[in-house]
């Protein structure tokens, strides 16, 4: 058996681990690599083996960074089965539509920049000056590439869809020659799953097991993940290594005191910069329990991402999996809450214009999570300047994204090709991330440190997972990896 790591190595974003055995190739997920968008297209367009020879997909969960490249995948060759959970399914329907729409109107960016570049080198070429911010290319004397091609369209998504095979947690089921799979409940998102694979070559049995995005007990909604299985190897995720994370309770009690601040303001927003699932759900789940709670003035709650709504919709016609709070809430839900009252889901692009002019006080829900795309970035170029505007930041914010910079204290930002000073007050509440912290994590791997054979760590950035690394070995493991580039680890 062979283990090679095509993505999410030293980082957060791409998920894309490849198992061969027998002359198969089965991969663990086939995510996208998240980032500064130049940089996600070269990193994106290759995958590093032959799509065409791979023979199944084992697919975590549904976020993008690791799902979102199944579509490149399909138009690259790939015709074979894509193993995930029903809920991972449903979701990934609606993202990878989603990311099919964002990876044309990258392109589109990306080829209009380039052909501004160019322009600007020709006009230099003909001896009229030339802008200061083009020295590079004028410098190399090149002409730079004036198309860019989409990664892939809804077309493609839809010649992916049909190759979705669906499981229930703790159903084996067979994915190639001598593999066997199955799902058990991550409780990390609707659907999620850490996999547990059996690999028999001969007379020979490994054992691995891959987190995907692990989560952590006393979550909103979901129930509490279930415990690791014994292996031989374990793959798992490393994003919160050396943190931990505060009680929920607490995350919804400075949520409560965020919209209270903007209640007694009387006008302004309070911005959530939301992944379209889990978080936003996690977030109206809060909301509601606080309305219900506590005596809040006029303030306005929307949700201003179609994806956002639109997955919404699906967790909530998915009820087998939440934990009997949630079950409870729901049941609540469909009778009355305070929460229905105050909250809208917009749709057009006018009904998210029309918020940013409405004066009341308002908390907007929006994506991208990070802050790089979506209707959030047009939220923030409106209020980021403002100091009647709190933004509260409730996940992971990967490395050069405008919700890093902005989580730094960052005076300055550069949003829609405008510079905007910062006015606005910033708030990270990180305890509402689905991610397991160093403490979970710990708890999850260590029983299983004296049998296993190896340990590789991957999604997480290297001052999160190294530590992690570290105390792992000091736990009792023989072998600790975190894998940089996608070479060769043979068992």
């Amino acid at each position: 058996m062979e283990l090679h790591f095509h993505g999410a190595t030293g980082d957060t974003t791409g998920s894309c681990h490849l198992l061969r055995a027998n002359g198969c190739q089965v991969l663990l997920d086939c995510g996208l690599y998240q980032g500064r968008r130049s940089e996600s297209y070269a990193r994106n367009r290759k995958f590093g083996f032959d799509a065409a020879r791979i023979d199944a997909v084992v697919q975590s969960h549904a976020h993008v960074d690791h799902c979102g490249k199944l579509p490149m995948l399909v138009r690259a060759g790939f015709g074979g089965r894509i193993h995930a959970t029903h809920g991972t399914r449903d979701l990934a329907e609606i993202l990878l539509h989603d990311s099919a729409n964002i990876q044309v109107k990258d392109a589109e960016h990306l080829n209009r920049e380039r052909w501004r570049e160019r322009a600007y080198v020709e006009r230099c070429r003909d001896g009229r000056p030339c802008p200061p911010s083009y020295p590079n290319a004028v410098a190399r004397g090149e002409l730079p590439p004036t198309e860019v091609v989409p990664l892939y369209v809804d077309e493609d998504v839809d010649a992916t869809l049909p190759l979705f095979d669906q499981h229930a947690y703790r159903a084996w089921f067979d994915v190639a020659t001598g593999v066997r799979v199955r799902f058990h409940d991550a409780g990390h998102i609707l659907g999620s799953a850490w996999i547990e694979a059996e690999v028999t070559e001969g007379a020979k049995v490994t054992r691995v097991v891959f987190t995907g995005d692990y989560g952590r007990p006393g979550q909103p909604i979901l129930r509490d993940p279930e415990p690791l299985c014994e292996a031989d190897v374990y793959i798992s995720e490393s994003t919160y290594g050396a943190r931990s994370h505060p009680p929920f309770g607490d995350m919804e009690r400075q949520l409560g005191d965020a919209v209270e601040r903007l209640a007694r303001r009387g006008r302004g927003r309070l911005l959530v910069p939301v992944f379209a699932v889990g978080r936003t759900q996690n977030i109206l789940y809060a909301l509601a329990r606080l309305f219900e709670q506590r005596s809040i003035g006029d303030v306005r709650v929307a949700v201003d991402s179609p994806l956002a709504s639109r997955a919404t919709e699906i967790v909530m016609k998915h009820p087998e999996y939440f934990d009997e709070e949630a079950l409870s809430q729901w049941v609540k839900w469909q009778a009355q809450s305070r929460l229905r009252d105050r909250l809208e889901f917009t749709e057009t692009v006018e009904d998210s214009k029309r918020l940013n002019r409405d004066p009341r006080p308002y908390v907007v829900l929006s994506a991208s999570g990070m802050m790089e795309s979506g209707r959030i970035v047009h939220h923030l170029a409106w209020h980021v300047a403002s100091e009647d505007c709190e933004i509260l930041v409730v996940g992971y914010q990967a490395a050069n994204t405008l919700g890093r910079r902005l989580v730094e204290k960052a005076r300055e930002v550069n949003i829609l090709g405008h510079r905007f000073q910062v006015r606005a007050k910033v708030t990270t509440l990180n305890g509402f991330s689905a991610h397991a912290d160093r403490e979970g994590l710990l708890a999850a791997l260590t029983p299983h440190a004296r049998r296993a054979s190896a340990l590789f760590l991957v999604h997480g950035e290297n001052d999160q997972r190294l530590p992690l690394a570290r105390e792992l070995s000091e736990r009792g493991f023989a072998r600790v990896e975190a894998p940089e580039d996608a070479r060769k680890f043979v068992f």
